[in-house]
């Protein structure tokens, strides 16, 4: 438990990212995302950054000789902000940070009810991913979205936090392969920020 906490405690703190644009445009971001990129493919190894790699690591990185959820984090972050405007974006990985950090939290604590498609998941965890990933975007996009109105706030948040929550119940690790490839990008952490953010894309696109 003391490890999940470690991990979930680091993997929330990069919701930080929801704020980016109020300090960098697209092509800054996109910079900071490459060298993060940098570090993890070429230096926060185990024949290179040891002592980091085994802090941070779990069983199966040891595997790959890489640290999969920093690897997983970046590229849906990259994707984010190359595609969607600043403030999808950062929402996005706002419902992915805390909506996915917090579902993992609760559903170990408090989870009883399993969720019918994927059974190592819970109902509660997949509500906490709801709520949790609904508020924190209502308040980020209320600094970085270009919106006066509460009410299209609410309703991107809701949009988003909900394709999250319903993106995060399916079983990915069950369709994986054994490559370094099919293991970063088939996984929860890189299609919940890419499908929030289209789905919260399509609403604000299209004045659903």
């Amino acid at each position: 438990m003391i490890e999940d906490l470690k991990r979930k405690s680091l993997h929330i703190s990069m919701g930080a990212w929801m704020f980016y644009p109020l300090f960098l445009k697209r092509i800054p971001a996109l910079g900071v995302v490459f060298i993060f990129l940098l570090l993890a493919l070429f230096v926060l190894r185990p024949n290179v950054s040891w002592k980091a790699f085994d802090a941070l690591s779990r069983p199966e990185d040891h595997d790959y000789g890489y640290l999969i959820g920093p690897l997983v984090y970046i590229c849906a972050i990259g994707v984010c902000v190359t595609f969607y405007p600043l403030f999808i974006s950062a929402a996005s990985i706002g419902v992915m940070a805390f909506g996915d950090g917090f579902a993992t939290l609760v559903g170990k604590k408090w989870g009883r009810m399993r969720n019918p498609i994927d059974n190592n998941k819970t109902i509660e965890g997949s509500l906490a991913f709801f709520v949790f990933a609904f508020i924190v975007v209502i308040f980020s996009m209320n600094f970085t979205s270009p919106f006066d109105s509460i009410e299209t706030v609410v309703k991107l948040a809701f949009v988003g936090s909900l394709t999250g929550a319903i993106v995060e119940m399916f079983p990915f690790e069950e369709h994986r392969g054994k490559s370094i490839f099919q293991r970063v990008f088939i996984d929860d952490n890189f299609f919940v920020p890419i499908l929030a953010g289209l789905a919260m894309y399509a609403v604000y696109y299209f004045g659903i």
